[in-house]
């Protein structure tokens, strides 16, 4: 990564890419919703199907600014898949959970008796609320799961030697 990016720590990196990659995520699964949806494809198809595309762009983005590109990049997207592929499954899920319990218009009713907000008419009902509740659990599990995997492994010292190898 540019020196310069040395400035902000990982951590703030990692959100601050991580949410520019939900905004760009939840862009394209939305405007997915929109186009597929009704064609009579599920929530949960429409997601997992995205998200499977976007694998390779959300890793090449945490690795240009979070954790620098790899020396060997397929090995490291292949290391990562997995953190892609659970979430995937998680998001999956839990959309199409959200979606059956139609989780938006319940937020959208409870909006309306909180706030005194109109209803929105049943044709604009869409999956935002839902998104975003996704995007949390599921960005919470990658955060976890991205550090453990991409952490600088810690050299060993030298004339230190690994006790389980002596024998």
């Amino acid at each position: 990564i540019h020196e310069s990016l040395h400035n902000v720590t990982q951590s703030i990196r990692f959100l601050s890419i991580g949410l520019i990659s939900q905004i760009i995520f939840m862009y394209g699964y939305n405007l997915s919703i929109s186009i597929f949806e009704p064609r009579g494809h599920s929530a949960s198809a429409i997601y997992a199907t995205f998200y499977l595309c976007y694998i390779p762009v959300g890793h090449a983005l945490t690795c240009l600014f979070v954790f620098g590109w790899p020396e060997v990049y397929l090995p490291s997207l292949l290391s990562n898949a997995p953190i892609g592929l659970t979430a995937m499954a998680i998001g999956t899920a839990l959309t199409g959970f959200l979606s059956k319990m139609e989780f938006d218009g319940m937020v959208d009713d409870w909006m309306a008796s909180a706030f005194g907000t109109p209803h929105p008419p049943k044709e604009e009902e869409g999956e935002f609320y839902a998104s975003l509740v996704v995007m949390v659990v599921t960005g919470v599990w990658s955060y976890v799961l991205s550090q453990y995997v991409n952490a600088a492994k810690e050299p060993e010292k030298k004339g230190e030697k690994d006790p389980s190898k002596e024998l």
